[in-house]
C-alpha cells in the first residue's frame, strides 16, 4: 500500500513492528521479506515514483577532499533508489575480500564467504541474475573462449548484468501488501532516542509543504544509502551529542570508493585474436562479462589490494574520453532512457553533456563501432583500502528541511596505487608470456600522482563499518548499531572492506540475512 505523505492531516503518527528508511534495494528486499514473515512494516521514501528536483537536491553536499562526482549527481532520492539508474552488473565478493590481511588495515569481515553464500544465492533471485554459479568454464565456447595465460598469477572471472529496476519490478507486489504500508515524499530529518540514549523510540519525517509525520516501531532500519546513512546517525544528536553510535568517532569515517583508472594498452600481437568472453555472452538468459584479476594466491603473497581489470577495444582517445564529466553523464541519462523515463534525469546531466558534446559523440562512436585494430585497453577497477582519514561530516549549510549537509573528503594512497603498479606488471608479464602481445603501461601522471582520468565507481560503501569492537565499527556482526537496542543498518554502508566489486548484489543478501535475524528479535 502507498500513501503520499502530503496528503497527510499536519501532524500524523504511525505504529508498527518494523520501520524501514529508505525504499531502495536494500529496503525493498527487507520489507518484502517480512511481509512474508506476516511482520508489519512501514517504508519510509523521501521521493515519489518519478525523479523530482526538489527531493534530488537534498542529496546536496561539498567535496572536499580527492575530485569526486557532485554528491546529487550519483544518489537517487525516488522509490527504487539507485536501481533506477544501475547498470546491473553484479558479483559476489571474493573470499579474500571477507579475510582479515595483515598488510591491508582495518580488513576483515566478523564472517567468512561461506556464510554469505546462502544469501548471496536467495539475493540471486531478488535480482534476477540466474543460477549462482560463477566457473568460467560455464561461459566458454568457440568464439567465447578465455585468453590461454599459463601461469597461475593472473585469473580470467566472469560477472552478470541484469539491470533490475526494483522500484518498477515490486511496485505492483508492494501496493497490493497490506503489511508493507509505503509512505512516499516522508523526509526523515530526525531519529528519536530514550533519555539514556540506548534505544530509539520514534523517527521524525517532513514534507516540504510541513507536514509531519512521527513512526514509533520496536525495530528500525536504516537504509538511505551509505552516506545518507551517516548523515542521519551523524544529525540525530538531541541525546548523543557527536549522533548516534557515535561514541568512539567512527560514524562517517571509512568512507571507500572503487577507484577506476584507465590502466594500460594491450597491443595484441594478432589483431583476430578473439575477445568474445571479454565482450559478453550469454548463460541462462543473463548476460556475463569476463575480466582479468589477480589469483588469490598472489594478493595474499604479495599483500595487495584487490583489483580487476577490463578488456576492450579501444583507442587511448577513448579511453581518456570515457573519465569526462559529460560522458559519465550521458551514461546517467542513457540508463534512465532504458528504464522508460527519458532523459529527464537531471538538468545538470544535460548541462555536463552539451558542455563537452564533441567528447560525447566520438566516445559513442567507438564504443558503437569499436574501431580497435588489435588495440585494447585494460581499464582498472580497484579496492580501496579503509582509511578512517576518508569521511563525511556534516556541514553549517542546511538544505530545505533543515538538515545539515554532508561534506565529503575521500581519501586514498600508496596501497592503491602499488596494486595498479604491480597488477599492471603482472597483467603485462603473462600476457607476453602466453604470445598474445605487449601491455604498455599509460605512466602519465597528473598533479596528484596518478594517471589522468582516475575517478571513482559511482560505489559509496563504509562509513558505518561493521566491526565486533565498537571503537572500529558503527555496526556489529548482526548490522546492530553498538549501544543501541533497536537500531539496524542496512546497504553498503555497513562493509568494513569493499573489494572490487559492484555492491548491489551484496547489499540485497545483507538485506535478507538482517531480515532472518530480526524475524527473531521481533518475535
Amino acid at each position: 500500500m502507498f500513501i503520499d505523505a502530503r496528503a497527510l492531516d499536519r501532524k500524523t503518527d504511525v505504529e508498527t513492528d518494523v520501520c524501514i528508511i529508505g525504499a531502495g534495494p536494500a529496503g525493498i528486499t527487507m520489507a518484502r521479506e517480512f511481509a512474508a514473515k506476516s511482520i508489519d512494516v512501514c517504508l519510509l521514501e523521501s521521493g515519489g515514483f518519478e525523479y523530482d528536483e526538489e527531493t534530488q537536491a537534498l542529496c546536496r553536499g561539498e567535496n572536499i577532499g580527492y575530485q569526486y562526482y557532485d554528491l546529487d549527481l550519483l544518489r537517487v532520492r525516488r522509490f527504487g533508489g539507485a536501481s533506477n539508474v544501475w547498470s546491473g552488473a553484479c558479483r559476489p565478493l571474493d573470499e579474500i575480500d571477507f579475510v582479515k590481511r595483515d598488510s591491508i588495515p582495518y580488513s576483515g569481515w566478523p564472517f567468512d564467504k561461506a556464510h554469505l553464500d546462502p544469501y548471496y544465492q536467495r539475493a540471486h533471485a531478488v535480482c534476477e541474475l540466474g543460477t549462482y554459479q560463477y566457473d568460467t568454464d560455464q561461459w566458454e565456447h568457440d568464439e567465447n573462449r578465455r585468453f590461454p595465460l599459463q601461469g597461475e598469477r593472473v585469473e580470467t572471472a566472469m560477472y552478470r548484468v541484469s539491470p533490475t529496476r526494483f522500484g518498477q519490478k515490486y511496485r505492483e507486489e508492494i501496493d497490493r501488501e497490506d503489511r508493507i504500508k509505503t509512505y512516499l515524499f516522508a523526509n526523515v530529518v530526525d531519529i528519536e532516542t530514550n533519555v539514556d540514549g540506548n534505544a530509539i523510540t520514534r523517527v521524525r519525517t517532513k514534507t516540504f509543504g510541513g507536514k509531519e509525520m512521527t513512526v514509533k516501531a520496536r525495530v528500525f532500519v536504516l537504509a538511505t544509502g551509505a552516506i545518507e546513512n551517516a548523515r542521519l546517525l551523524l544529525a540525530s544528536d538531541t541525546v548523543h551529542r557527536n549522533g548516534l553510535g557515535n561514541q568512539h568517532d567512527v560514524v562517517g569515517r571509512y568512507f571507500m570508493e572503487h577507484l577506476s583508472v584507465p590502466g594500460s594498452v594491450l597491443m595484441l600481437s594478432d589483431p583476430e585474436t578473439p575477445i568474445g568472453l571479454y565482450s559478453g555472452g550469454v548463460l541462462d538468459d543473463v548476460w556475463g562479462v569476463g575480466y582479468l584479476t589477480l589469483s588469490p594466491e598472489v594478493l595474499a603473497r604479495e599483500g595487495l589490494l584487490n583489483i580487476r581489470a577490463f578488456v576492450q577495444a579501444t583507442t587511448p582517445d577513448e579511453a581518456a574520453r570515457k573519465s569526462s564529466l559529460g560522458v559519465l553523464s550521458a551514461g546517467f541519462m542513457w540508463n534512465s532512457i532504458m528504464a522508460g523515463e527519458g532523459a529527464r534525469s537531471s538538468s545538470r546531466h544535460l548541462k555536463n553533456v552539451l558542455s563537452d558534446l564533441d567528447g560525447v559523440l566520438l566516445y559513442g562512436y567507438f564504443r558503437a563501432f569499436r574501431p580497435s585494430g588489435g588495440l585494447l585497453t585494460l581499464g582498472s577497477h580497484i579496492e580501496q583500502a579503509p582509511n578512517p582519514d576518508s569521511r563525511v561530516t556534516l556541514t553549517s549549510d542546511r538544505d530545505r528541511l533543515g538538515m545539515r549537509r554532508p561534506a565529503l573528503a575521500w581519501r586514498f594512497g600508496e596501497l592503491e596505487r602499488e596494486a595498479l603498479r604491480r597488477a599492471n606488471i603482472l597483467f603485462g608479464e603473462e600476457i607476453g608470456r602466453a604470445g598474445l602481445g605487449r601491455v604498455r603501461v599509460l605512466d602519465d601522471q597528473s598533479e596528484s600522482g596518478w594517471p589522468p582520468g582516475v575517478r571513482g565507481g559511482w560505489h559509496q560503501m563504509g562509513m558505518t563499518r561493521m566491526d565486533l569492537n565498537p571503537r572500529r565499527g558503527v555496526v556489529d556482526q548482526n548490522c546492530r548499531v553498538h549501544g543501541i537496542a533497536n537500531l539496524f543498518i542496512a546497504g553498503s554502508s555497513v562493509f568494513p572492506t569493499s573489494g572490487y566489486t559492484n555492491p548491489t548484489l551484496t547489499i540485497v543478501a545483507l538485506a535478507i540475512r538482517l531480515a532472518d535475524h530480526l524475524e527473531q528479535v521481533v518475535r
